[in-house]
């Protein structure tokens, strides 16, 4: 992917996207879940799973990799929501947001994936912003109080692919040797 491209959806694909999505927002409020463990406190729920899946639908179709269409619960907290998709052996959690804002993610979702990919969103259009190593975002010099105390990276310190994934295997090794 490259940095300040736009991905398009697809007629069919919104459908597909959007079925998903719907199917995951139903489930999660039959099961109680709907908007808990989140920083959200408004009723955009469904929109909120829309734009998510549809940027993981647009990163996987990219990279030539099957989406997870799964209906469950997942919670980063319980660490049942590890990653959404798997690049060259490095798992990536995709990110979106529907404003011009920086990757953000709450404190409490700190994970150990190997990175994230991260999207402005104008549904159906995605406009690619780059990636990060999970230790670029979760520095303590990177947490600040927005609604709760998250991780926040400015899009200008983003990585290309091939930056992502040579930091990312230097890392690896690094972590190895240690």
């Amino acid at each position: 992917m490259k940095i300040n491209n736009t991905y398009i959806l697809e007629p069919l694909e919104q459908k597909i996207v959007e079925l998903t999505a719907k199917a995951r927002q139903h489930n999660k409020e039959v099961t109680g879940v709907n908007g808990k463990g989140t920083a959200a406190n408004d009723d955009k729920h469904l929109y909120r799973n829309i734009i998510g899946f549809g940027a993981e639908f647009v990163f996987c179709k990219h990279y030539n990799i099957h989406c997870d269409y799964s209906i469950g619960n997942t919670s980063k907290k319980k660490g049942t929501d590890k990653y959404d998709a798997v690049i060259n052996g490095f798992s990536i959690d995709v990110k979106v947001t529907e404003k011009k804002l920086p990757l953000m993610t709450p404190e409490y979702s700190k994970s150990d994936v190997d990175g994230f990919a991260f999207f402005h969103c104008n549904y159906p259009k995605y406009e690619f912003k780059g990636f990060a190593t999970n230790e670029q975002l979760f520095k303590e010099t990177n947490l600040k109080q927005i609604k709760v105390n998250s991780y926040v990276l400015d899009t200008k310190f983003l990585l290309s692919d091939s930056e992502f994934l040579f930091l990312t295997k230097l890392n690896k090794l690094k972590n190895d040797n240690e």
